[in-house]
């Protein structure tokens, strides 16, 4: 069981930044607080990752229709990188996990939890110069967008970042979030370097222990997925 706790207020310098962006910080804060509400459908029955999983797949479905329904934005899965796409095809939006510095002004700047992978890879180099690394086109349904290389060019991805600290005996969870276009994958394959950050206030949900402290028979992860 589980409830939530008021944003911490912050600068509200978020709240223009996005609205350059065409963004309102309220579609990115329900897509995390319905995610982490998400984690109580798994049972203790299902793989140990699977809260994080429901999670991941709830901010994404909840991101990309929000986004859909009230901007008339269209999804976009290039190689099933699922991202979401506004109207003038010059601004993506997904879903990625970062580390512990994740919502933290100043450097060193946060790196994603796990690495780009191919997908993500191209993308990256996308922002870095905007002549590289073009996506195949894909079949797309009528909310869907395809893009071609013209287009594509044209594209900015950004990334939701979270980073999910579990204060098991104070009794809640802290998420760290922020939207950050990323500018450089890192040796390990990992992104490391955002050309620009909007931070978020910290979200605070007081939360329910019932499984076991972890020990020699029972891993419990921070972050899931």
């Amino acid at each position: 069981m589980f409830e939530f706790i008021p944003s911490t207020p912050g600068d509200r310098d978020h709240i223009q930044q996005l609205a350059e962006l065409g963004l309102k910080h309220e579609y990115f804060d329900l897509a995390i607080r319905l995610g982490e509400e998400a984690r109580d459908g798994a049972t203790k029955d299902d793989p140990k990752n699977a809260p994080g999983t429901l999670d991941y797949f709830t901010r994404v479905r909840t991101l990309r229709e929000a986004l859909r329904t009230q901007e008339r934005w269209r999804r976009y899965d290039p190689k099933q990188a699922p991202l979401i796409v506004n109207r003038d095809k010059t601004i993506a939006v997904g879903v990625l996990l970062g580390d512990a510095r994740t919502g933290v002004p100043g450097s060193p700047q946060p790196r994603s939890h796990r690495p780009a992978g191919v997908a993500k890879e191209a993308l990256v180099a996308r922002n870095q110069d905007l002549t590289l690394f073009p996506l195949p086109e894909e079949p797309t349904e009528a909310d869907e967008v395809n893009l071609g290389e013209d287009e594509y060019a044209q594209l900015a991805t950004w990334y939701l970042l979270t980073y999910r600290y579990v204060a098991r005996k104070q009794g809640f969870v802290e998420v760290r979030s922020e939207l950050s276009l990323p500018s450089k994958v890192g040796t390990q394959g990992k992104i490391d370097s955002w050309s620009r950050r909007i931070l978020f206030p910290a979200i605070r949900i007081k939360k329910t222990f019932d499984y076991p402290v972890a020990g020699p028979d029972f891993d419990v992860a921070v972050e899931e997925w």
